[in-house]
């Protein structure tokens, strides 16, 4: 085979090379064809210029992958890690300033392994809870994509008791800046001015948005589930391996 032949094959047993490259943490599986024409990428010395090239899932580890004349790890199975995201870091791979001063990311907090990897259920920086990070791209996809309509779910506590009517008006929606915010579900919680929410789509900041228009405030807002995966005991700060759910395995 030529060193920059495109290259494919049966897709029987095997993983596709936008996969494979999302499971390294290299791009998501939908940027995958933009990053071939961008990038040297190579399987045992040969050129990848082809979608549809696969590499054996059984003998994942035997090959060699590089990008631009770097080898990289080949991942034999998809890992997903659960964190507890504390109050104060920022969900993303890039440092950002406020006021001036460099807020800490959540990637601050994790082992360097982890830096690459993709991320879902992203929380505005006072906010705290679950979060799922994975090598697996389409995993991260499948989680957050408002398209897939995965169940969340929060515990929120408000600056004051909520009316009926309130929470009714949260169970139907209410429009703000051109979109239509609302819970899935909201039932009252074990102490005054505690409620457990639950969202389907999770529009930027829609919990505090929506509830700011009541003219209420949050003092804390944590999440408990993301789709099958739960916060369970964790401490914030706190992080764990845990094994490959369906996102859809708690619909």
């Amino acid at each position: 085979m030529k060193p920059d032949a495109d290259v494919g094959g049966d897709s029987s047993g095997k993983i596709r090379i936008g996969k494979l490259l999302a499971r390294a943490g290299l791009v998501s599986r939908r940027g995958a064809a933009e990053f071939l024409v961008a990038h040297d990428v190579r399987i045992d010395g040969n050129r990848v210029h082809d979608l549809n090239f696969y590499v054996d899932e059984q003998t994942l580890g035997t090959h060699l992958l590089s990008v631009d004349g770097k080898p990289v790890t080949l991942q034999a199975a998809a890992e997903v890690l659960l964190f507890h995201k504390p109050r104060g870091l920022v969900c993303s791979h890039k440092h950002q300033k406020e006021r001036g001063k460099e807020l800490r990311t959540i990637f601050d907090a994790l082992p360097r392994e982890y830096a690459a990897w993709f991320f879902a259920g992203r929380l505005d920086v006072n906010s705290e809870g679950l979060m799922v990070l994975s090598n697996d791209g389409d995993h991260i996809y499948a989680l957050s994509h408002p398209s897939q309509r995965v169940l969340k779910k929060y515990r929120v506590q408000t600056t004051r008791p909520l009316s009926p009517a309130e929470m009714s008006r949260c169970l139907k929606g209410i429009i703000d800046k051109g979109e239509k915010l609302k819970f899935e579900k909201m039932t009252p919680g074990t102490v005054p001015a505690e409620y457990e929410v639950w969202l389907r789509e999770g529009k930027n900041r829609e919990i505090r948005r929506l509830i700011e228009r009541l003219g209420v405030f949050i003092r804390k807002l944590v999440r408990l589930e993301l789709g099958p995966y739960q916060l369970g005991t964790m401490a914030p700060g706190a992080y764990q391996l845990v094994a490959k759910i369906d996102p859809h395995a708690s619909a």
